[in-house]
């Protein structure tokens, strides 16, 4: 096989995707079946779930972290790093490029996959390379937070 098929969602996210959708679409059905539409959960912002939903979007981020780095990264600092999860600026835009790129997938016409190659994925990438910058995530070995520290500090300087 010249290329491996993206990983699909899990029930749990799909399900929550199809009332998402159906809020978009007016359907009052799929609206009422979530409750109101402010209360539908999103999986592109998994920190918002429930914990079942929730644990389904960690683990398809997984699975997407393992398909985007065999299917896009040619040299190791190009690869989404293991140590993904310790990356808050990872985790929440990982979500998202995964949800985008099920949708493009799913789209009747090309458009929403070209912007999803030409935009999302390359603006992910350039996102995540200059967060990271030179750290050791890039080859293989976490790296704490390098501004841990001085968060901490403002954190205790603000008045509460």
């Amino acid at each position: 096989m010249i290329v491996l098929p993206f990983p699909p969602p899990p029930l749990a996210v799909l399900h929550a995707l199809e009332l998402l959708q159906n809020a978009r679409r007016g359907d009052r059905g799929g609206a009422a079946q979530g409750g109101a539409v402010a209360d539908l959960e999103r999986p592109r912002e998994p920190a918002g779930c429930s914990g079942p939903l929730g644990t389904a979007v960690w683990s398809w981020c997984d699975d997407v972290v393992a398909w985007i780095n065999h299917e896009y990264a040619w040299r190791p600092a190009q690869m989404v790093p293991a140590c993904w999860p310790h990356h808050a600026h990872i985790a929440r835009e990982l979500p998202v490029l995964a949800v985008l790129r099920w949708e493009a997938e799913n789209a009747a016409g090309p458009q929403l996959m070209e912007e999803w190659n030409r935009y999302a994925f390359p603006m992910f990438c350039d996102r995540m390379a200059q967060r990271l910058g030179q750290s050791t995530c890039r080859t293989g070995r976490h790296q704490d937070w390098p501004a841990e520290s001085r968060y901490t500090a403002v954190l205790d300087a603000s008045p509460r």
